[in-house]
């Protein structure tokens, strides 16, 4: 665990630096990826940078709402950035909201948006995990094993590290999938589903998570929902009826050739052909 770091007179939060540094890393390799798919690396990066910014005035401005019996004799705490202090589910819908609006007037094509994100958010999974490491959070159960670490006062469970290494696993399936494929969610579910399976996995090694009846563990249901869901879409989306061929038209277009008429085709071949009777 390493919560601050000394700089000079300077305390420095870890975790939330690696939070930020993720957060771009993560945008740079979808900014990547999407040129792969003939994306707008700069409608990428704006998309990202707007989607954070209102998601955190949208998450704060959501709190103050619920708790505004609190807050309307207390304006000036309004501004006042805290954590604690924002509403997580509301800000991430916001945020979603935002960039959706501001792709869509730049005409960015969906799928092949979505599957750009895919190898992006599993570089900032993997950064997460490291920013969960430094701050102790999501910790693991005591374990005596060789590899344990020291966090909170026992042996635990590097969970932390196994979310980082199978985070690297997702982002080395889906950076490889994106050489070779083409836009179709099918990047994106692969990465949905390579990451509910692997926080069912550490889950259970998890020494911070509410636990139900029959050993289960509230998060283990919520990952396994979203890994069936995964699945689902991604059977769908290999069965669904294939798009039309391109017309012919489209294609010489994309070929750099000019698409002709059959007839004028015809008329063409016999004016070589009496070319060649005249030579």
């Amino acid at each position: 665990m390493l919560p601050t770091v000394q700089l000079g007179p300077l305390t420095l939060p870890v975790a939330p630096l690696l939070i930020i540094a993720s957060f771009w890393i993560g945008i740079g390799v979808a900014a990547r990826a999407g040129k792969r798919f003939g994306l707008n690396e700069d409608a990428i990066l704006n998309a990202g940078f707007l989607g954070v910014v209102s998601g955190i005035v949208g998450a704060r401005l959501w709190y103050v709402l619920e708790y505004f019996s609190y807050y309307q004799d207390r304006l000036g705490e309004i501004v006042s950035l805290n954590p604690n202090t924002l509403a997580p589910f509301e800000g991430i819908l916001t945020g979603v909201v935002v960039a959706i609006i501001y792709l869509q007037s730049k005409k960015t094509p969906g799928a092949a948006f979505v599957d750009a994100v895919a190898p992006g958010l599993a570089a900032f999974a993997a950064g997460l995990s490291l920013a969960n490491l430094a701050s102790g959070a999501a910790f693991g159960e005591p374990a005596n094993l060789p590899w344990s670490i020291d966090l909170w006062d026992a042996r635990r469970h590097p969970t932390q590290v196994y979310d980082f290494l199978l985070s690297l696993g997702s982002l080395a399936v889906t950076l490889r999938l994106v050489s070779f494929s083409r836009p179709s969610g099918q990047v994106f579910g692969v990465f949905l589903a390579t990451l509910a399976a692997s926080r069912l996995l550490t889950e259970g090694f998890r020494g911070d998570s509410a636990l139900l009846e029959g050993g289960w563990r509230t998060m283990q249901l919520v990952w396994l929902a979203l890994l069936m869901a995964a699945l689902a879409g991604l059977a769908w989306l290999d069965v669904r009826p294939a798009r039309p061929a391109t017309s012919i038209s489209s294609a010489a277009v994309v070929a750099g050739l000019r698409p002709s008429h059959p007839a004028a085709s015809v008329t063409e071949a016999a004016n070589r052909e009496q070319e060649s009777v005249n030579e």
